[in-house]
């Protein structure tokens, strides 16, 4: 157990930024923020009699301790939330909970409205997970002062306050063309995608334009073009301030998000960090492949693909008797990782077949199989998630953070089992 003198000598930072408290067995136990990170730390120590019960355990168990300095208190908010939601510590029970997370969405419609949400629609686009509605409502805050948008839910009529503050362009009342609100929101989602230097590199090019523009003009034609080129430079200043002080989730977070999200549809005891994706590949039974793709923390690990020959010289072998001979050799290796979770390119068959050679081998590893609704293989066509031994498969929500993270993994074994099967057609050809 640390001390408060020990606990002091720590060379705490006394800046915004997230701390971790490990345990003996180097498992993050807790994760905060705070506004003063030194400070905050030290107060674990310092007012231990006051602490509940379970803090008092909490700090009775603290051997070792990281900390991570950010450039504002939005931006600790952030890392907080997905740290705590990726690692799931022991003690944030207040995190642990089955809460939907909340979305910066924009709606579909003709004149786009931006808003919080905590359900996926069919339509729009949707930004996020975030943990926390305040970071969200932060991040919103400061973007609404360079990209002026509608947030009612219905047009009113007349202008609202926020045209009055200068943070809605009043689409209602027809002071905007559709095609210069469509460019405001344009910006707005490249910024939540990430895509802030694609941003700035268009106003920049803009501003380039009017440029030379004034340049042409005589003093008394200068004033519209002047006010353009002011309001330009204002909107980069802007981007520089929200990139100081506030936090999109990058994409490596909202990965790690998926798994969390995954985990729990799925009703599993943990997080699938790592998952095997497989798929097989042939030409009316000839020339048959298989490949076993990894996923770590919901990003691709290429450098644990393997391949697989398959069915030697047999011609029209199923899918199911060469997923069989693939797992067959996949169980052979001792020496590779063992997966959280596997996910078969397949549907009720094909997972009942890996189901029972897993089990026969002794392994306790969830396999379910992802398919097109009934076989069918068209961009219209809904996937559905198949379990072991179960009759109907689930569907989930065409903006399911969970769907899309079983579609990355299956396109990604599909694509990799075509371009092993292109490459051994080239060959035999050349032959």
């Amino acid at each position: 157990m640390f001390t408060l003198e020990e606990v002091k000598l720590l060379s705490l930072p006394l800046g915004p930024g997230v701390y971790q408290f490990y345990n003996h067995s180097n498992q993050i136990i807790y994760i905060g923020k705070a506004v003063n990170l030194r400070r905050r730390v030290l107060s674990y120590w310092q007012n231990y009699r006051q602490l509940t019960p379970a803090k008092q355990q909490l700090v009775d168990s603290i051997a070792h301790i990281k900390w991570h300095e950010t450039e504002s208190e939005i931006e600790a908010l952030l890392l907080e939330a997905n740290l705590i939601k990726k690692y799931q510590p022991k003690y944030n029970i207040v995190w642990r909970d089955d809460k939907r997370y909340i979305y910066i969405a924009i709606s579909a419609d003709a004149f786009p409205r931006v808003y919080l949400t905590r359900k996926l629609a069919p339509s729009g686009q949707f930004f996020g997970p975030f943990t926390s509605v305040q970071a969200a409502r932060e991040t919103l805050k400061a973007i609404r002062k360079i990209w002026p948008y509608r947030s009612c839910r219905a047009m009113p009529k007349r202008v609202c306050l926020y045209y009055q503050l200068g943070q809605c362009p009043g689409p209602c009342q027809g002071l905007i063309s559709k095609a210069a609100y469509q460019k405001i929101i344009h910006q707005l989602s490249l910024f939540l995608q990430g895509k802030k230097q694609l941003v700035v590199k268009k106003i920049r090019t803009e501003l380039d334009k009017y440029t030379q523009e004034l340049n042409k003009l005589k003093s008394e034609d200068r004033t519209a073009i002047e006010q353009k080129i002011i309001s330009l430079n204002w909107q980069l200043q802007q981007i520089n301030k929200v990139l100081a002080t506030s936090c999109v989730l990058s994409l490596e977070e909202r990965y790690a998000d998926d798994v969390v999200e995954l985990g729990k549809i799925l009703g599993l005891t943990k997080p699938p960090r790592r998952i095997e994706g497989y798929d097989v590949s042939n030409l009316y039974g000839a020339q048959a492949v298989g490949s076993l793709v990894v996923f770590v923390d919901g990003e691709a690990s290429p450098s644990d693909y393997k391949r697989f020959k398959l069915g030697g010289n047999s011609v029209n072998l199923g899918d199911v008797p060469l997923l069989r001979e693939m797992f067959r050799r996949r169980l052979a290796h001792d020496d590779w990782l063992k997966p959280d979770l596997i996910i078969i390119d397949g549907a009720r068959a094909q997972v009942n077949a890996v189901y029972n050679l897993l089990k026969q081998a002794g392994w306790d590893v969830p396999v379910i199989g992802l398919a097109k609704d009934q076989g069918l293989r068209s961009a219209r066509a809904l996937d559905k998630i198949y379990f072991p031994g179960e009759s109907q498969p689930l569907q989930l929500s065409l903006n399911s953070p969970a769907l899309f993270l079983l579609k990355r993994v299956r396109n990604e074994a599909h694509r990799f089992a075509i371009s092993f099967h292109r490459h051994i057609r080239r060959k035999v050809f050349w032959e």
